[in-house]
């Protein structure tokens, strides 16, 4: 079922026709349609999300889930941390650096990329959020229409096979896929939040054409008060120095 839901997704992206093929039907510029996209999220300034995420290794047909925590600032502050027990997984992204820490240890740490898809349902400037898109590969200077399941999208990037690429609701720019390297991102079951904008409740993460990770919102709070000490990474750093984790508070 999970290699399947890929591959329609794959078939979905690479080789569905334009729209119409009678007449050119206006196409806004990727600059435009990205300036519509953030504003639909322009009122979330901070997101607290509780879900349940599942890791799937289809090679050896194993499968991981658990609760899961996922605090997000704008413009560029992460946080994601297994529900109750922070030191088991825990993942924070600040500016341009990433803490990783697994089983109480710390697996990485230093320069990296931020985690995108995410902000991509956040407040952002639309020229910071435009280069961090041309950062990942994707060609800003070309935009087009495709079908995407049931959806007429804008498609932002090149079409060729495997290229990167960004989808939109054409009618409600709202972001459907990301891909870039060998990483997609597939957003569904919008959902409208206190009335003002949407949120995907479901977002699968592939990896190399097998699907990896799938977390499912059971609860978000949009602009709750987040502490910023939530995402200092030398003061992380500093709970799993040279004699050890300090242990998880009860």
């Amino acid at each position: 079922m999970a290699k399947a839901s890929y591959l329609w997704i794959v078939v979905s992206l690479t080789t569905l026709p334009f729209v119409s093929s009678v007449g050119h039907p206006y196409i806004l510029p990727p600059t435009q349609i990205i300036e519509f996209m953030t504003r639909k999220f322009a009122t979330i300034k901070t997101l607290k999300v509780v879900q349940i995420t599942k890791i799937k290794d289809l090679d050896q047909q194993e499968e991981k889930v658990f609760g899961e925590v996922i605090y997000l600032r704008s413009p560029g502050f992460y946080r994601s941390e297994i529900a109750g027990q922070p030191s088991k997984r825990l993942i924070i992204h600040k500016g341009t650096k990433t803490l990783r820490i697994v089983d109480r240890e710390i697996v990485s740490e230093g320069e990296s990329g931020d985690p995108l898809y995410r902000f991509l349902m956040l407040a952002q400037d639309p020229e910071q959020l435009l280069r961090k898109l041309k950062a990942v590969g994707i060609n800003l200077d070309k935009a087009s229409l495709t079908r995407f399941e049931d959806r007429i999208a804008y498609l932002i990037g090149d079409r060729e096979e495997g290229s990167a690429r960004l989808l939109v609701d054409k009618d409600l720019f709202l972001p459907l896929v990301l891909r870039y390297g060998s990483v997609l991102f597939h957003f569904s079951d919008y959902r409208e939040l206190n009335g003002q904008t949407w949120y995907p409740y479901k977002i699968v993460y592939s990896s190399d054409g097998a699907i990896t990770e799938e977390y499912d919102a059971k609860d978000i709070v949009v602009n709750p008060s987040i502490d910023l000490s939530l995402f200092d990474i030398s003061l992380i750093r500093s709970q799993f120095g040279e004699r050890g984790p300090k242990p998880d508070k009860q």
